[in-house]
């Protein structure tokens, strides 16, 4: 048996994670989980990816949104056969996929406002599910379209490798969530990770993207606490599984 997703996500590195992931669900249930890169995609010549993050994800979405007969009609004919035939739907029919996975960080929750504004405090996964739904111009995600929103970043389900008893939580207290640690890469390079100045900050180093692989193998041999510690991992693995 072999499933097969398309994966939209912020860059490479994420894609290495998750297709870490899959092939560790892979191997547990004894089937074939095939992600494959739909945006952004590698270039064959070079080897590099195009810039992408939030913003590449929000173009990707409106591009290939649900289009309506009454938004294109000002269109020529063609054209507008065209634009409605180019929807994410469509995409899955000719890749013969199961779904779309679509992943997102809610460290930029604040920078979402297509939708509605953010309200500092309210949660942030489901102010990036609305945007998302908003870009794509669907009333609800579903089983062939799934939001693998991640709080605050996906480099949080590496920092949940690590027990709650690591000295680099010290400063937290008692059953603290994960998902709300907001300040995963310094707790990270404080761990020992490769970092990269940013402007004018340390971050977690994500040049060449295959930096992360080891990273991503950590995960999966960790999959069990990660999933128990990141509520975002156990839904995305549940969705893999089902």
């Amino acid at each position: 048996m072999t499933k097969k997703y398309l994966l939209v996500s912020e860059g490479p590195t994420d894609h290495v994670v998750i297709t870490e992931v899959a092939n560790k669900i892979s191997t547990t249930l004894g089937i074939s989980i095939e992600i494959i890169e739909l945006s952004p995609q590698r270039d064959a010549t070079s080897g590099t990816y195009p810039g992408h993050g939030w913003g590449g994800i929000k173009s990707w979405c409106t591009k290939y949104s649900q289009k309506e007969q009454a938004d294109v009609a000002h269109l020529p004919l063609m054209a507008q056969q065209y634009l409605l035939r180019q929807n994410w739907r469509a995409l899955l029919a000719f890749n013969n996929a199961e779904g779309i996975i679509i992943q997102l960080d809610t460290d930029i929750a604040h920078l979402l406002a297509d939708s509605t504004p953010y309200v500092p405090g309210t949660c942030r996964k489901a102010h990036c599910n609305t945007n998302l739904l908003f870009w794509l111009n669907e009333p609800s995600a579903s089983a062939q379209l799934y939001f693998a929103v991640t709080a605050y970043a996906i480099e949080t389900w590496l920092l949940a490798t690590f027990p709650p008893t690591n000295a680099v939580f010290s400063d937290l207290p008692q059953n603290f969530n994960y998902e709300e640690i907001s300040d995963v890469e310094d707790r990270l390079i404080t761990l020992g990770f490769a970092a990269a100045q940013k402007r004018g900050r340390s971050r977690i180093r994500k040049s060449p993207y295959t930096i992360y692989e080891p990273y991503g193998k950590l995960i999966a041999n960790h999959l069990p606490a990660v999933r128990e510690r990141c509520s975002a991992a156990e839904d995305f693995c549940r969705h893999l599984e089902t």
